[in-house]
């Protein structure tokens, strides 16, 4: 995965900014928010935003560094 790709435009919020915050503890769409501003703007991210936590959840291994 490329960390660098942009996820949230509206905040320049990158793919690894997402995925560092989830793993610092933020499990959910808000405390993603929170940390990141992600999904804050216009929530066009907000569902991709949704899956990549639970896809996180499910397969951590795919989101090593």
């Amino acid at each position: 995965m490329n960390r660098n790709k942009i996820a949230c435009h509206c905040h320049n919020v990158t793919y690894g900014q997402i995925i560092d915050a989830v793993r610092d503890g933020a499990d959910t769409i808000e405390k993603v928010r929170e940390k990141t501003h992600a999904g804050a703007g216009c929530a066009h991210c907000r569902d991709f935003i949704v899956h990549m936590i639970e896809d996180m959840k499910k397969f951590p291994e795919d989101y090593a560094k």
